[in-house]
């Protein structure tokens, strides 16, 4: 990506609407400007200052910038790996546009410090988010098409399948034929999409997946920014409820020589009670490459639904506990709260607990 965005001012840049009109810009003026990788994020940072200290903490050089927009970037074997960001405040919504690879260059540099950075998730894509964003281009766009999806059938999943319910199952598949194929297997096998590559009738091809990046291969961006609205409305409802949440020491006794806690949660209600059999496989779960969290200690009270549990943040180290009972799921806070380990989590939750969970 080059360092070019001609006829920009600090005053074209306020909100996130503008970066589309943009990269349109950008777009006309570099002809190799395609495969764009969108990748929206959530903070709990106080000020846009404060984000980008996080960057420069990180590792990450600024070496331009317009307004609200820098282009920074960050070495990654011997060569730099470069990122347009923007920050809204009035959110808490920032975005990071590259054309770096997907495969090797964006976990590696963006996703390292997602990660690693308590104030800070990337926007997941839950199933039943993913088939409303599909749902309703197929509504809009009776010629569209799905060429490519992935998507599965969990122990969370509660829409219907005509065969073999009980049965868990993955599912890849890559043809012209995508969208009637995975309205079929929606149908017969209950599964949700994880993943979604889809050329719509105006031109725009893009490939969206659960952990939020958007690649636009072809096409405008005014519709990427449309889905950005709609996952980004879903997500503040999320974040919210994680906010709610707090961890306070007191110290109290006549000399104030002993330390209180307290913690107050942040909840999720799920549509039935838990399975309480379920849980040595939810717990393996928690430990897997998708979610990395290490289960440090737990109760499960034999007759009872219910389990209580400590999980440490593999990436963060963050730590917090879990008090499932009936069908409600508290989170409390150890220490502090971790935006990007809580979000995680929810989605744990989502897609292998129950997919129409909510936050309480």
């Amino acid at each position: 990506m080059k360092d070019v965005l001609p006829g920009l001012n600090n005053q074209n840049i306020k909100k996130i609407w503008d970066i589309a009109r943009i990269l349109e810009l950008k777009r006309k003026t570099e002809s190799d400007f395609n495969n764009v990788h969108i990748i929206p994020a959530i903070s709990t940072f106080r000020s846009a200052e404060e984000f980008f200290k996080s960057l420069d903490d990180a590792g990450f050089r600024v070496d331009g910038g317009f307004g609200k927009l820098l282009y920074i970037s960050k070495e990654l074997g011997g060569d730099r790996v470069v990122f347009y960001v923007f920050y809204d405040e009035s959110t808490n919504i920032s975005l990071f546009i590259t054309t770096a690879k997907k495969s090797k260059e964006i976990p590696d540099v963006l996703f390292k410090y997602i990660n690693h950075e308590r104030n800070i998730s990337n926007l997941w894509i839950s199933p039943c988010t993913m088939k409303e964003i599909k749902d309703d281009l197929s509504g809009k766009y009776e010629k569209m098409m799905i060429t490519y999806f992935s998507a599965r059938r969990g122990t969370s999943t509660d829409i219907k399948a005509e065969i073999r319910p009980e049965i868990s199952r993955s599912i890849i598949y890559r043809g012209l034929d995508g969208k009637k194929t995975l309205e079929e297997l929606e149908y017969y096998y209950g599964v949700l999409p994880k993943i979604l590559e889809i050329k719509l009738p105006n031109g725009v091809h893009f490939k969206i997946d659960n952990k939020g990046i958007i690649t636009l291969n072809d096409g405008r961006f005014d519709e990427i920014f449309k889905i950005l609205d709609y996952i980004i409305e879903k997500i503040i409802t999320v974040k919210n409820a994680i906010n709610e949440s707090e961890y306070k020491i007191f110290n109290i006794g006549k000399n104030k020589q002993f330390r209180h806690a307290l913690q107050k949660p942040w909840s999720v209600i799920i549509s039935r009670n838990i399975d309480i059999g379920s849980m040595p496989k939810i717990c393996k779960s928690f430990n897997s490459e998708e979610w990395n969290f290490t289960l440090l200690e737990s109760v499960l009270i034999s007759g009872s639904l219910l389990f209580t549990a400590r999980l440490i943040d593999n990436y963060s180290g963050t730590k917090f506990d879990i008090s499932m009972i009936g069908n409600r799921i508290d989170i409390f806070p150890v220490d502090e709260t971790d935006i990007g380990s809580s979000i995680r989590f929810y989605e744990f939750i989502l897609e292998n607990i129950d997919n129409s969970a909510i936050t309480g």
